[in-house]
């Protein structure tokens, strides 16, 4: 298997729509996904101007699902607010340490959130290691949104220090995602403890990552306390979103989303840009 071990640190399909991109090379225009916990969040990311508006549960792990009756209600101010803004959901994790969640029960999940209208959906692989693995039990979950909603885009998330909660390695999720028929890869960060993205891999880790997800027509995401300091670096190796929380909220990642945070983020993701993200 490849690796990033020595860098780190102590369109077809998925890039095509929302980017304002037309596939010749990587994005230098990144779109803030901003991760709301409820629908009251969600409306104030919506009219902050977020890119996309992103609803996972903090307090249920790292990808955390909502309840339905959460993503019911943030699709309805979406279509109330803002129509055309993309929407996306945490899955949670396709299989978790001793079976507690099992994959057809994500897939059911991913199905139910795709006939919602929710337009990007984000599953983990928290415990599992191996990329066969990972492509196997990431298809059924595609298959079933896109039964339910043919134009659901899937993204599959492992995590920069993904040791920690024994997950697939960064260098080998995008071959697995490509493998299991997803349109993108979220690389993020397992442990919430102040130590972000760019902590655990270094930048050169970090493009390496975006470029094999773009030689794979695959949309690259980015996300792990990622702060102001680190928006020039890490725009600069081109991810097609940069997904925040922390950064948003007052009180930090379990406090409660601020719209002025939002926009003083998405600005500051706009000046570290060459051009404007744009929206179709």
């Amino acid at each position: 298997m490849s690796g990033y071990g020595a860098l780190t640190s102590t369109r077809p399909r998925g890039r095509s729509i929302e980017a304002g991109h037309d596939g010749g090379g990587p994005r230098s225009n990144p779109l803030l996904l901003a991760s709301a916990a409820d629908a009251d969040e969600a409306g104030e990311a919506l009219l902050a101007g977020a890119d996309i508006v992103d609803l996972k549960a903090p307090d249920r792990g790292i990808l955390g699902a909502c309840d339905v009756r959460t993503l019911s209600d943030a699709a309805a101010i979406r279509r109330r607010l803002a129509p055309g803004r993309p929407l996306s959901a945490a899955l949670g994790a396709v299989l978790v340490a001793r079976g507690a969640e099992r994959a057809d029960d994500i897939a059911h999940f991913a199905a139910t959130a795709a006939r919602l209208g929710f337009d990007y959906l984000k599953a983990g692989l928290d415990g599992i290691a191996d990329g066969r693995e990972a492509a196997a039990l990431l298809r059924p979950v595609a298959a079933a949104a896109r039964s339910a909603a043919s134009g659901t885009r899937l993204i599959a998330a492992s995590y920069a220090d993904a040791t920690a909660v024994g997950a697939l390695a960064p260098a080998d999720l995008p071959a697995a995602a490509a493998a299991a028929g997803f349109d993108g890869c979220l690389l993020d960060t397992a442990v919430k403890d102040g130590r972000g993205l760019l902590d655990h891999l270094a930048i050169a880790g970090v493009a390496l990552f975006v470029r094999d997800c773009h030689a794979r027509g695959l949309l690259a995401a980015v996300a792990g306390s990622i702060g102001a300091s680190d928006l020039a670096a890490v725009v600069a190796i081109g991810p097609d979103i940069i997904g925040a929380r922390g950064a948003l909220c007052s009180g930090g990642r379990r406090g409660r989303l601020d719209g002025a945070r939002v926009r003083e983020f998405r600005a500051a993701i706009r000046s570290a840009s060459p051009h404007p993200p744009s929206i179709a």
